[in-house]
């Protein structure tokens, strides 16, 4: 059995089972089967449930939306059905007509319609030999009774399910190469483009004012996302316009008929598009919107999810206390709500953004406290998320095997609920932490095999951040060309898709080989372009990276005060968002250009405080590095004896994290310093 995304209530959950079992009995003949539910979220994650599940039953799933002539078996006859297999068909539209009142001139309204058409529907589908479920709110099946009895006497089956105060709260983490998993949009059940812009300019002709075009242009919206998404656009800026244009004029529709409470998820979406698009700044304005109506409503589970959606995106402008401020109250408005769901989500991005502040013992309590609620829920979709958490952040701290355990029993969890893109993410997951150990054959083993499943499942943004995974492995092995042919297919994708951030991430892939390959000054221009599109799009954290880049290339050039000023504006970003790993690292940064300077005191400054941070971080294998850097620092002032210190010390380190090429490093070193410790006390 697939499990939900959220949990049904325990009288919701036997609905469900009676449903799915009236579906799969009830194969070669007409079952007319009536849902009642007015909760529209609850409506669809439900047939989003049913409709995964046929499919692994080898049955079918159709859909009829119910539009201006609401006939039922009209909807029905356009269906391209074939006898010889199994089907169901899902019939919805029915809650728009209540939406409709009759206006001035009109005979009948579109309840009325409905309602005729039922009555005289039973006849002309004696031979349609499918289960059709079809969904009404509770008041059009108090309705039914009355007004189309012979359609009411017909049916197979009612049920009911009851609304649930809940939002369904997205964990968009920020991208695939980070080592987090991206929740992908569901749009697998809209309605396909000419269909929906046939629809739409019907409509628009027949009934310009009508409440539907405000949903339809909402859809539209999400159809175009999508497009863009798949890199399946005809025209990338074309479609991002219309993509925009599509959600403003639902927005604009939804505003003056009042409709304030779809208005907030409407623009929490229209925020997800742009956020996807590194749109940030817009992207902060519209859920800004979509908070503060939800707030002037009432709606404590839309205040939620939009504090939840505009912390993500805190996070990933480099802004983490602010997202941690968004992700504070979205988990105090799911504490005082009872959502346990909520609860989960919540202290997974919490997790998340305390894992880009470099606070990685934080990030893992609160994703241990997400994980221990997604297994109380019953919620095996959210447990991997937060097991695949888990595993990136004791990647991040250098202990790898238990990285690794924790990638295992996320991937584990994915292929079980039928997760493909959970899976590929898994899988790459496991590259990288593997691509840390040094084991690049195993890593590219799984780089490739998410590459495939992304393919298979037309997920453009995490196929390139596949290629880019073989990159880096390639690059790794020495293997340059070949780094830089995935580098270029990654980089391609994410500007086919319109993700700069993906397109800055690319560039900077690219950077590195050509200065690997010493081609210094392309280098250059490769990280000076990932620069400019970080500042474009107000990513703090990664223009701190790209100046760090560059600095590493001018250094390798031998222009070491021009690198000194690239690091130290790097330091200077990585400070102000409180980002003590990245702060690390840019120390350390400085203290190989003034070791190249020959100002070894200074070096080894800045190397010491780099060691501090790790510590206090726990990043065992940054704090292996820097002592390694104190090492050799130490070696250079002739002072051997404490050179061997540091490096016994940086040795220790990597035996106990198992990085068999870190301890190699570590024991040349030492034994360098060793000969020259006896050749001067002779």
């Amino acid at each position: 059995m697939v499990q939900p995304l959220k949990s049904l209530t325990p009288e919701n959950e036997a609905t469900y089972e009676s449903l799915i079992s009236l579906i799969e009995n009830n194969q070669e003949r007409l079952a007319l089967i009536l849902v009642a539910c007015d909760d529209l979220r609850l409506r669809q994650r439900v047939i989003d449930r049913y409709e995964l599940e046929a499919r692994q039953a080898k049955i079918r799933p159709f859909r009829v939306v119910l539009g201006t002539e609401p006939s039922l078996r009209s909807g029905l006859a356009r269906l391209e059905l074939r006898e010889g297999y199994a089907a169901v068909v899902t019939v919805t539209g029915a809650e728009w007509l209540l939406r409709v009142t009759t206006r001035e001139g009109e005979e009948q309204s579109d309840l009325d319609k409905f309602f005729g058409y039922l009555q005289w529907t039973r006849e002309g589908l004696r031979e349609f030999r499918y289960p059709i479920v079809l969904w009404v709110t509770h008041r059009i099946l108090r309705e039914m009774s009355k007004r189309a009895p012979d359609f009411w006497s017909w049916r197979k089956a009612v049920l009911r399910f009851a609304s649930q105060e809940e939002e369904s709260i997205a964990l968009r983490q920020e991208e695939p190469r980070s080592r987090s998993l991206e929740s992908q949009p569901n749009a697998e059940f809209l309605p396909p483009l000419e269909e929906l812009l046939s629809e739409i300019q019907q409509l628009e002709a027949a009934s310009p004012e009508s409440a539907n075009l405000a949903t339809l242009y909402d859809q539209l919206g999400q159809v175009y996302a999508e497009r863009i998404a798949k890199g399946a656009a005809a025209n990338l800026e074309q479609e991002r316009q219309q993509a925009i244009a599509a959600f403003e004029t639902s927005i604009d529709r939804h505003q003056k008929l009042n409709n304030q409470s779809e208005l907030v998820g409407v623009l929490r979406r229209f925020g997800d598009f742009l956020d996807d698009q590194s749109q940030y700044d817009a992207a902060i304005s519209a859920y800004q919107q979509s908070l503060e109506i939800a707030r002037e409503i009432g709606d404590r589970s839309g205040e939620a999810a939009s504090l939840n959606n505009l912390g993500i995106t805190h996070n990933s402008l480099g802004q983490y206390q602010r997202a941690i401020n968004c992700h504070q109250q979205s988990l105090e408005i799911a504490n005082f709500t009872d959502d346990r769901g909520g609860e989960a989500a919540s202290f997974n991005n919490l997790g998340n953004a305390y894992s880009s502040l470099g606070q990685y013992q934080r990030a893992i309590n609160f994703q241990q406290q997400s994980l221990e609620i997604q297994r109380e829920i019953g919620n095996r979709s959210g447990e991997a998320n937060s097991l695949n958490s888990l595993g990136n952040h004791y990647c991040a701290l250098g202990q790898y095997q238990r990285a690794i355990d924790f990638y295992q029993q996320s991937l584990e969890i994915q292929r079980e609920v039928g997760n493909r893109s959970g899976e590929a993410y898994s899988l790459n997951n496991l590259g990288i932490v593997y691509h840390a150990l040094r084991q690049y054959q195993r890593a590219i083993g799984f780089h490739q095999q998410s590459l495939e499943i992304q393919r298979e499942i037309g997920n453009r943004s995490g196929e390139a951040a596949s290629l880019n995974s073989l990159g880096s492995a390639y690059y790794s092995l020495g293997q340059y060309q070949r780094a830089l042919s995935f580098y270029q297919q990654s980089l391609e994708i994410e500007r086919e898709i319109g993700n700069r951030s993906g397109e800055a991430a690319s560039l900077g892939g690219l950077g590195i080989v050509y200065h690997a390959l010493r081609q210094y000054q392309r280098a250059i221009d490769c990280h000076q372009q990932s620069l400019e599109i970080q500042r474009e799009i107000g990513n703090r954290s990664g223009e701190a990276y790209s100046l760090n880049s560059l600095g590493n290339a001018y250094h390798a050039l031998g222009q070491y005060q021009r690198a000194l000023s690239f690091y130290q504006q790097s330091l200077e970003i990585e400070r102000e968002v409180g980002s003590r790993s990245g702060e690390a690292a840019s120390l350390g940064g400085l203290g190989s250009a003034y070791g190249s300077l020959g100002q070894y005191q200074r070096a080894i400054d800045f190397y010491q405080q780099s060691l501090e941070i790790q510590r206090e971080i726990g990043n065992r294998s940054g704090e292996a590095n820097s002592l390694g850097h104190l090492g050799k620092a130490y070696h250079a002032l002739g002072q051997y004896q404490r050179a061997i210190d540091f490096h016994q010390q940086s040795l220790e380190i990597q035996r106990e994290l198992g990085n068999r090429r870190g301890e190699a490093d570590s024991l040349f070193n030492k034994a360098l310093a060793l000969a020259k410790l006896r050749t001067s006390s002779l």
